[in-house]
């Protein structure tokens, strides 16, 4: 990914500056940070010689830096290298947030007070005192990680600023070899790569298509940019692995200088990367399987919708059709046909400290009544209420599940109450062991448990 900076050839990696979008989705990023897009104060654009930003693109400019101080970090401590192009120093006053106040009354005066600013405080590290100076004539330390691009691209860098203080790992000093333009810090695992800036010719670069009416990348700018590209993913391996080798220039590439062994074992990687796919895409399919088999432990547990869903999952594997239902007007938890010919329509309530109430008695009554209108529907169906009260304790130590007021009144509504733990208890039982006679002595339970707790026959002894 590449921030604030445009590679030639590859504007869609492209980030904006202000952009909320995570680094870590990236295995190298390219950062270049500019304060020209935020908005100067309208009044006052300039304060002791030095643009001074609005009061809202000031709150902006300060939160984007953090963010991205905080990105990087996270990135750098996660092995990732980021190369910064080290541009020129853009000082700036921006809105604190504070006043000063003076005089009462109609004769207050009120003075906003400005803090200074600049274009690298986006840093996760505090980098040494920077001077605004440009040149172009510029000296390589000789470190070998980076031979090969200052072999590439030796020719087209510039600086527009240096650090003024000695670094542990300097890449690229001014002529007279005294101050630092470019520099590698090891960061946590990663690596922050300091470069200067690299000149090419945006004419050459650039062409305007006419018909979508934008600028666009020449066949030498795409050249230009996947160079680079390979540049910085060699440097990236080297300081990964940890070495001082050269990275192989972009000519030692030529099938020319491949060697035979190295031929062969990659034929052979690339089998096993297929390998490593088809056993990937069986282990996502073992993983959604392992997902649909668990849910029907969310009956000891869940609320809202997993718990609707593991209903369903358990009256499955008893033997009922059961299925969610909702159109344009009308939406049931459950709408259940078991065997036998009994139709059901099932509302579920899990509760985390307490016991299942009344409250879902109006919307089931409601429910039944609403399905009766419907066409092809002769007569009610029977309500059924899943609850699963005190869902956060363990099911051995909960005391009863519904309130004695929701028993009574699905005895008076002619409702059947269903504990979810009960009904895990006997599908895990028939899930595991095919036992179709105890299913169907588990749907005679719950078909006649109408106006009570329905209790579910012991599991066989196995």
């Amino acid at each position: 990914m590449t921030v604030g900076y445009e590679l030639p050839g590859h504007s869609d990696w492209l980030l904006d500056q202000s952009s909320k979008q995570s680094l870590l989705d990236a295995d190298i990023i390219v950062f270049e940070s500019d304060l020209s897009g935020y908005a100067r104060d309208y009044f006052n654009p300039v304060f002791q010689g030095k643009p001074l930003i609005e009061d809202n693109a000031s709150f902006k400019l300060k939160e984007d830096s953090r963010y991205w101080q905080g990105e990087l970090s996270t990135a750098l401590n996660a092995g990732k290298t980021v190369f910064v192009f080290f541009r020129g120093l853009q000082e700036v006053y921006v809105d604190s947030g504070r006043d000063n106040r003076s005089g009462t009354g109609k004769n207050t005066k009120i003075t906003n007070i400005v803090d200074s600013f600049d274009n690298y405080r986006f840093s996760p590290i505090e980098l040494p005192a920077i001077v605004p100076k440009e040149g172009k004539k510029i000296v390589f330390s000789g470190n070998p990680v980076f031979s090969s691009f200052w072999s590439e691209f030796g020719t087209s860098l510039k600086y527009e600023s240096y650090l003024d203080d000695t670094v542990a790992n300097p890449l690229f000093l001014t002529k007279t070899g005294e101050k630092v333009v470019g520099a590698l810090f090891r960061i946590g695992k990663g690596s922050l790569v300091l470069l200067p800036p690299i000149e090419y010719d945006e004419e050459k670069f650039t062409k305007h298509n006419a018909k979508k009416q934008e600028l666009t990348w020449t066949p030498e700018a795409q050249r230009f940019g996947d160079k680079l590209v390979r540049a910085m993913v060699a440097i990236d391996k080297t300081l990964r692995m940890g070495e001082d080798r050269t990275p192989p220039p972009d000519w030692a590439w030529d099938k020319s200088f491949q060697l035979a062994e190295e031929a062969r074992l990659k034929n052979e990687i690339g089998e096993q990367d297929r390998q490593i796919d088809d056993l990937v895409t069986k282990k996502n399919e073992m993983l959604t399987e392992l997902d649909q088999t668990t849910r029907l432990r969310d009956l000891l547990f869940e609320k809202g919708k997993n718990l609707e869903n593991a209903v369903i999952v358990g009256l499955k594997i008893l033997g009922y059709d059961a299925e969610n239902y909702h159109d344009k007007w009308l939406e049931f938890d459950q709408v259940i046909l078991s065997p036998e010919g009994q139709r059901f329509i099932g509302e579920t309530e899990g509760k985390d400290l307490s016991a299942v109430n009344i409250d879902k008695f109006r919307q089931l009554t409601s429910n039944i009544q609403e399905d009766l209108r419907r066409d092809g529907v002769e007569k009610p169906a029977i309500g059924i209420l899943f609850g699963n009260g005190f869902r956060l304790a363990e099911p051995s130590e909960r005391s009863e599940q519904f309130t004695e007021k929701c028993i009574h009144t699905a005895a008076s509504f002619n409702c059947i109450l269903v504990r979810t733990p009960d009904l895990f208890r006997v599908t895990r039982y028939v899930q595991e062991t095919g036992d179709t006679s105890f299913a169907e002595e588990c749907r005679n339970a719950i078909g006649s448990g109408i106006g009570k707790i329905v209790d579910f026959p012991s599991n066989p002894t196995t």
